[in-house]
This record gives C-alpha cells, structure tokens and sequence, in this order.
C-alpha cells in the first residue's frame, strides 16, 4: 500500500485558498481512484476543533507549530517532515509550495521520495518584505535543486522556473488544475436571498481578499461605471484582517456586497447566477476563479496577466492590469454575452479533476 504524505495546506475540507481547494478536491479524488494509497495531510489548522479525522479517505492530521507571524508555513513543514519520519512512515512527500520546498533537502535526507507543486512565485507578493522574498527565492533554488520531480501548475509557471534555471528541466511537468464545478448542484439554495442579490443582477468576484487580487481596482472601476442597475458580490475572505481588508470593506453598502467565503453549493449558485465574473488580479498560479466560471459558462472579464492567457479568452475578455478605467469600460458594455468564451469553455471541459487526478497518480507511481 502506497504511504503518501501531503504537507503545506492549511487543512480540508472548506478552507480559504487555492492550495486548500486542490487538495480538497486531489486527495479524496486519488482515493476514489485508487483505494490501495494510504494519503495523510499534515494540515496547520484544525477542523471543527478536530485536530485528527478522516475526509473522504484521507487521514488528516493538524500539528501545531511556533506561531510567528510570516514563519509559520516553514516553522510547520520542518516540524511536519519530522513528524512523518517518526509517525507516517510514508514512501512519497508531497509538499505544496516554494515555502515547503524550502525543505526539500532535508525531505530527501529524511528517506523520502519528493514532489514539490509549485503553485506561483510567491515572493513577488508585496505582504514579503526582503528578507521574506529572500527566503521564498531559496526556497524555489532549493526546489529546482532537490525535488525528485516538480509539478507547475500552468505553463507559464513553467516557463519562469525555465527562464531562471536552464539546468535539471527534465523533473518538471505540467498539471493544470481543473477547477471544475460540474459535480455540485447549486439547487434552490437561499444564497441569492441571504446576500440581498438577483440572479442576473449582479457581477462576482471571486478569490482571497490580498492586494494581489486586484478588488480595490475593481471597486473603483465599479462606482465610477454606469451600471447602476447591478450590485457587485465578491466572493472570500482573508485569515487576517489586515489594513488592506479594513480598506476594502469598508466600501460594503446596499451595491457593494462581501459575502464571506462561500463553498460547494452555494459558490456555485453565485457562478452560475452572475452576469459576468471579473478577476482583475496582479498575479496568479493558476487562476482557479477562472476555471470554475468557464466550467458554468458565465462571461468572463480578466486582467491580461499570462496565466490568464492561458485559457485563452476572447481578446475583448482582457484588460490591462491595473488599468481602472479600462475595466471600467469594460463594464459599460450594455451586454455581457459580449464577453462569452464558448472556445475557453470547450477547452475547460476538457481539464476536469479526473484528469487532473489520473496526471497525479501516474507521477506519483512513477517515484514508488
């Protein structure tokens, strides 16, 4: 029986962020697929004040490190890869992350085959100051370096991990991240009601409230457009209430609706009755915001950054980052359907989790 171990998520199921989110979906789908693998999460949070339970196949186990603020993430991988010598005794680590990648070296010391997904360049997140950016940047070295093999999660992370490091390409592959939303209903739920809001009366934005997302751009873009027949629902959270969050909820009125993290069935609801879906991050991994609206065929409006030209949108789908009053002409246009990507959506329709999953299995077997 094939003893995986998975370190640098928060936890599953119903965390906020894009790492939570893969492996919520990831793991229980490898177990679907595949009931001979033993897979525990090392997770940092506790679940519903659980710190050791099983979801849908998938032992999770959440080990508390030092608390220290910008330190955590690495504090937990070293604890947790001493944890799994001691306790899992897996064959595979799995480490999620260029902050866990940190770690691959002693991973492979410790006796463990590695994988490291790497989901973005974290250290171009402006919440890093120097010696933060530092650490993050030998973390992917250390990556590249050690890692027995390297999942990018988009081309175009690929592509800057080629750019910076012409040696040792042969370990690194692709698998994007499908997103789907295909397998929830979203049937009569009470969201629309709860939130105040109309099917067709509004335009979502989806994803974790950190500068790089781009919402105050799409805030300012949204009061100074003539759309005064929609509100605006964005769609997350942050795990701390920092001075960026304060700045953009304190814009929330009767138009302006933050609807905290919403999952599964009610996300769902909010997709699919949207008039349009607008992401106007600075940077991304893989954008699994984009993933899912094309999934439920939604209009689509993004900033022009690569890894949102890799689902190849409509070219009047994009704008340029940061420009305000580009995206707000954009939502000046009298109808939506203006921004439908049929074409990205065939494509969506094609990167499903059970491909992803089947590009996960094969990888891993290869190392086993």
């Amino acid at each position: 029986m094939p003893k995986v171990c998975v370190i640098g998520t928060r936890g599953i199921p119903c965390f906020v962020g894009g790492i939570e989110t893969i492996c919520e979906h990831l793991y229980p789908g490898i177990m679907k697929a595949r009931s001979d693998f033993d897979i525990t999460i090392l997770s940092r949070i506790t679940y519903q004040g659980k710190t050791e339970y099983e979801y849908n196949g998938v032992k999770v186990k959440a080990l508390k490190a030092v608390n220290i603020s910008g330190l955590e993430t690495f504090i937990h991988t070293l604890f947790a890869l001493i944890y799994a010598r001691l306790f899992v005794h897996p064959e595979l680590v799995h480490l999620h992350g260029i902050g866990p990648g940190f770690f691959s070296p002693v991973s492979r010391l410790l006796g463990f085959k590695t994988i490291v997904t790497h989901h973005s360049p974290d250290y171009k997140r402006p919440k890093w100051r120097w010696h933060g950016k530092f650490i993050l940047k030998l973390g992917e070295l250390a990556t590249v370096l050690f890692a027995h093999r390297i999942i990018c999660v988009s081309q175009s992370v690929l592509d800057e991990v080629n750019e910076k490091y012409f040696f040792l390409k042969r370990k690194r592959t692709v698998i994007r991240n499908a997103g789907s939303l295909i397998n929830y209903r979203s049937a009569h739920s009470k969201i629309l009601s709860e939130l105040g809001i109309r099917a067709n009366q509004y335009i979502l934005a989806v994803g974790r409230l950190d500068k790089t997302k781009g919402f105050d751009d799409l805030i300012a873009a949204f009061n100074m457009s003539n759309v005064e027949h929609l509100k605006l629902v964005i769609v997350g959270s942050n795990y701390v209430e920092d001075e960026y969050v304060k700045s953009l909820t304190k814009h929330a009125c009767e138009r302006i609706v933050f609807a905290g993290t919403r999952v599964d069935d009610e996300l769902t609801e909010l997709y699919k009755n949207a008039s349009l879906l607008v992401n106007p991050s600075y940077m991304e991994g893989f954008c699994l915001v984009l993933a899912e609206a094309l999934s439920v065929g939604i209009p689509i409006v993004a900033s022009d950054i690569a890894p949102h030209k890799e689902f190849e949108l409509n070219k009047t789908s994009y704008f340029e980052r940061g420009d305000v009053y580009g995206l707000a002409a954009k939502l000046n246009v009298k109808d939506y359907l203006f921004y439908k990507n049929t074409y990205a959506e065939t494509l969506q329709q094609q990167n499903t989790w059970e491909v992803n999953i089947q590009k996960h299995i094969e990888l891993f077997e290869s190392l086993l």
